[in-house]
């Protein structure tokens, strides 16, 4: 089996944070300037540390969510590398490893990765660019290590 990348690319994620994010800029602009005209009360300075806080956050979630080289599932003869979208650390699961791989919710977005040992990894569908690279990435999984028939 030959290595095969499947880059993550969150870019509607990604818009949506840079929006909200200005969005929140200007929330905490005119908190700023309302506690510049009403006063230093409480609730207002309240306002100006939460709306400063999530612009913050929103920030920081934009730029982790980055494309960059090597960022996303590989799949090889080994097993499956499957990169952190946040610490930036790399996941080496062999195929032993692996249990089994099921699709889980309403719209089967999630792509779990049931280990052995109990535990499970979760890819979901938006850190992909599209539908159709997310599909691919499940039915390769899929094939190699199928879902378990339950008997009824």
């Amino acid at each position: 089996m030959e290595p095969r990348f499947f880059a993550f690319d969150p870019r509607p994620i990604r818009r949506a944070l840079f929006v909200g994010a200005c969005v929140l800029a200007i929330l905490s602009a005119r908190a700023l300037a309302e506690a510049r005209n009403v006063g230093h009360s409480p609730l207002v300075m309240a306002r100006v540390g939460l709306t400063a806080g999530l612009m913050l956050a929103f920030v920081f979630a934009w730029h982790r969510l980055r494309p960059r080289p090597g960022w996303g599932v590989t799949l090889s003869t080994r097993g499956v590398q499957v990169a952190r979208p946040f610490t930036g650390g790399q996941l080496q699961l062999s195929w032993g490893q692996l249990d089994s791989v099921r699709r889980l919710g309403r719209q089967q977005d999630v792509l779990g990765l049931f280990l052995d040992e109990g535990g499970r990894v979760l890819v979901t569908r938006h850190l992909f660019a599209s539908r159709s690279v997310f599909g691919e990435l499940a039915a390769a999984l899929e094939e190699r290590k199928p879902a378990p028939r339950y008997d009824a």
